[in-house]
C-alpha cells in the first residue's frame, strides 16, 4: 500500500512538472511572438538596401545595408531630438518625483474624506486620449506663455509621468507594515530618522517602478510634444510619426523606432537587476 501511495505521489510530482515546463514553454513561445518577431522585423527593415527592396513574397530582405541609417542621421534632425528627448525625460522624472512623494505619502498612509475620488482624478491623464489632454493644455499654457518654450515640455511631460509616480509609491507607502513605524517611535526615532531609515528604503523599489514608468513616458510621448512644443523642439517621437503619415516610410521608421526602443530595453534590465539586488534589503528598511 505504501509502495503504490509512493508512486502516485511520485506520479502526480511528475506530472506537475511537464506541467511547469509546458506553460514556461508556451509563455516563452507567446513571447518571442509577441515582442520578438516585431523586434526582429523592425531591425531588417531598417538595414533594406534602398537599392533592393522589400516586398511579398520575400521571406527576408535581398540584400541589406546601413543606408537607411545614414539618412535618418544625415537628413534629419535626430541628434538634436535625442539631446531633447533625453534632456527633458530626467528632469520630468525628477519634478515628477518631489511633486509625487509628499502627495503618495498621504494617500498611502492617511486616512481623509473623498481619498478615492483623490485618486481616480490622480489617474484621469492616463485614462483621457493624449491628443485630447494636448489640446486642452495647450490653451492654458499659451496663456500663461509656456507654448514653445523647455519648461513648457518638461511641466507637460512630467503631467504625463505623474500618475504613474504617484500610483507606484502609493502602493509602497501602503506596503510598510505600521509595527516598524510605531517600533522605531518607540525607541525614540525622529522624523527624519523615520524618513531616511524607514520610509525611503522600504519605497525604493517602487521608487524605481516609478521613474521607469514616467522616464518611458516621457521618451515615448508624441501628442503633448507635437501640440505644445514643436515646431521649436522635436523629440524622438516626433520624427517617428513624420515617417508614418500619409507618405509612410517603413525603413526610415524603424531606424527612428530603433533609436527610441533601444535606451528604454536597456535601462528596463538594468533597473530590473537593481531591483532584484537591492528589494530584500529595502523591504526590511535596511540600507
Amino acid at each position: 500500500m505504501r509502495r503504490d501511495e509512493f508512486t502516485i505521489t511520485t506520479l502526480g510530482t511528475q506530472t506537475r512538472k511537464n506541467l511547469y515546463i509546458l506553460l514556461a514553454a508556451f509563455f516563452i513561445l507567446v513571447q518571442l511572438v509577441w515582442v520578438g518577431l516585431p523586434i526582429l522585423m523592425t531591425v531588417l527593415w531598417s538595414l533594406v538596401h534602398p537599392d533592393y527592396p522589400w516586398s511579398y513574397p520575400q521571406m527576408f530582405p535581398e540584400k541589406l545595408s546601413f543606408a537607411q541609417w545614414r539618412f535618418v542621421f544625415r537628413y534629419t534632425n535626430i541628434v538634436r531630438a535625442l539631446k531633447t528627448s533625453y534632456s527633458v525625460a530626467p528632469l520630468s522624472v525628477l519634478l515628477a518625483f518631489f511633486l509625487a512623494l509628499p502627495t503618495a505619502y498621504a494617500l498611502g498612509r492617511k486616512k481623509f474624506a473623498g481619498k478615492k475620488l483623490f485618486m481616480t482624478l490622480v489617474l484621469l491623464p492616463i485614462i483621457m486620449p493624449g491628443m485630447v489632454v494636448a489640446l486642452f493644455l495647450s490653451r492654458v499654457f499659451t496663456s500663461f506663455g509656456l507654448a514653445q518654450s523647455f519648461f513648457g515640455l518638461v511641466l507637460a511631460h512630467t503631467l504625463m509621468g505623474l500618475p504613474y509616480m504617484i500610483r507606484v509609491l502609493t502602493t509602497s507607502f501602503e506596503a510598510i507594515p505600521q509595527d516598524v513605524i510605531d517600533a522605531a517611535e518607540n525607541l525614540g526615532a525622529t522624523s527624519f530618522s523615520k524618513i531616511k531609515d524607514i520610509f525611503l528604503p522600504m519605497v525604493r523599489p517602487g521608487l524605481l517602478a516609478g521613474m521607469v514608468f514616467a522616464f518611458t513616458t516621457s521618451i515615448e510621448e508624441f501628442n503633448l510634444t507635437f501640440i505644445i512644443g514643436t515646431p521649436t523642439f522635436e523629440t524622438v517621437p516626433t520624427i517617428l510619426y513624420s515617417f508614418l503619415g500619409y507618405n509612410f516610410i517603413r525603413t526610415n521608421a524603424s531606424v527612428i523606432a530603433l533609436i527610441m526602443m533601444v535606451p528604454n530595453i536597456l535601462m528596463l534590465f538594468a533597473v530590473e537587476r537593481i531591483l532584484k539586488s537591492d528589494y530584500l534589503s529595502a523591504s526590511l528598511g535596511k540600507l
